[in-house]
């Protein structure tokens, strides 16, 4: 049975959602989780400020995408960095999962290597992303474009989400030690799951932001739903 147009139309609504929870969610995640990473790398509680800059540095990026925007005019096609966007987002997620605790020394230093990398090419692609996502919504009906910015909204709802469920983790009680000095010392709470964990599951996440893309790409349904602008 064909798929009426009214249903089709909710449906690329919700896969425009879905997709755009690719753009924010990985860093909006990490900002949650470092409380709880901040125990394990060299880094300490410097580990806060140092994202920040990792991000700061990536902002410089969109100017490539405007320059390329203005070099190349009308063949200009966001196509191919959104495929980017989503990819590396599914990789770096995944590289923070398996090897955030990695490090090694540079400019005399213990650093967390593996981390800054992965965030400096999240930073790179969530920086980017607004721009790039905001030129595919052209494709659609502007009545879609709630859609977009309601997907956007859920990059920060949905780690929150996984934070809740994870446990707030990382809280301090001072218990005595048994040493002869009988002095206080911190121990941290135990979340419910992994550090490694929270990041595979955003992973997850942007991997159906990826299916949504190709699902709105690749078959008939934005035609169906008559999604395309007058």
């Amino acid at each position: 049975k064909r798929l009426s147009s009214s249903c089709a139309s909710k449906c690329v609504y919700g896969l425009i959602i879905i997709l755009n929870l690719s753009t924010w969610i990985d860093l909006n995640g990490l900002f949650i989780e470092l409380p709880l990473m901040v125990q394990a790398t060299p880094e300490k509680w410097t580990l806060p400020s140092t994202m920040s800059l990792v991000i700061s540095l990536a902002n410089i990026f969109p100017l490539t995408i405007i320059a390329l925007k203005c070099w190349l005019g009308s063949r200009f096609t966001e196509i191919p960095f959104m495929y980017i966007i989503i990819g590396v987002g599914i990789i770096a997620c995944t590289a923070i999962g398996v090897g955030w605790k990695i490090t090694m020394f540079v400019f005399n230093a213990e650093r967390s290597i593996c981390l800054i990398i992965a965030v400096f090419s999240l930073a790179i692609l969530d920086c980017s992303s607004s721009l790039v996502f905001l030129d595919y919504m052209k494709r659609f009906h502007t009545s879609f474009l709630t859609a977009m910015f309601f997907g956007e909204s859920l990059t920060a709802t949905m780690p929150t989400f996984l934070a809740l469920l994870q446990g707030v983790g990382g809280e301090i009680t001072c218990t005595r030690n048994n040493s002869v000095t009988n002095l206080f010392e911190p121990v941290y709470s135990e979340p419910r799951f992994s550090v490694s964990i929270f990041f595979f599951l955003l992973s997850g996440i942007i991997t159906c932001s990826f299916i949504a893309f190709v699902i709105l790409r690749w078959t008939l349904l934005v035609y169906i739903a008559n999604a395309e602008p007058k």
